[in-house]
């Protein structure tokens, strides 16, 4: 490991930090820790959508929820039923470009579904249902300039395509905004 520059490495020197007396010393300045291997750009890739994943799931669970507790005949169930529909696809969609891209797909469904159903009243969900839409549009963001794989840079723009559909929707059907 080379010595940063301007650190000593000796620590009998004027002036100079023990801290910095080997290579051991400042191994707290560097990722992970000391002797793990950081994580590849191409693992990191693959948690974020693994991330992602799990929120699909997540949603996909909440919306199946709350469809269920609508009357057959209730205006939002045709909204709900199309967004669930929606969620379901994507985390099918992650799945596989995940196992495509060599990684291992997670099994895990996001704690969204608790603090979803911790809410009290349908419009209240939704609108935190629209705040976990937009959490995924700001990770979609942020895997989207890294990701080399094509294909898998298509799903992620079609599928913040669809998220920014959806938001629109259930905004437009709960005419009222968010509560602060």
């Amino acid at each position: 490991m080379s010595r940063k520059p301007g650190r000593p490495t000796d620590s009998s020197a004027p002036g100079a930090d023990a801290r910095y007396a080997s290579p051991p010393c400042y191994a707290g300045d560097f990722p992970g820790h000391f002797g793990e291997e950081v994580p590849s750009a191409e693992a990191l890739r693959i948690e974020r959508l693994n991330a992602l994943l799990e929120a699909e799931r997540a949603g996909a669970k909440v919306l199946a929820i709350l469809r269920d507790e609508l009357d057959a005949r209730a205006p939002l169930r045709g909204l709900l039923e199309r967004l669930q529909q929606d969620e379901g696809r994507n985390a099918v969609v992650l799945y596989k470009t995940i196992q495509r891209l060599g990684g291992v797909a997670s099994h895990e469904t996001g704690a969204f579904v608790h603090k979803t159903l911790a809410i009290e009243g349908l419009e209240a969900r939704l609108h935190f249902l629209n705040k976990g839409q937009a959490w995924v549009v700001r990770k979609i963001d942020e895997v989207l300039p890294d990701m080399e794989d094509g294909e898998a840079r298509t799903m992620l723009e079609a599928m913040r395509v669809s998220h920014v559909d959806n938001i629109a929707a259930c905004e437009a059907a709960l005419g009222s905004p968010p509560p602060r």
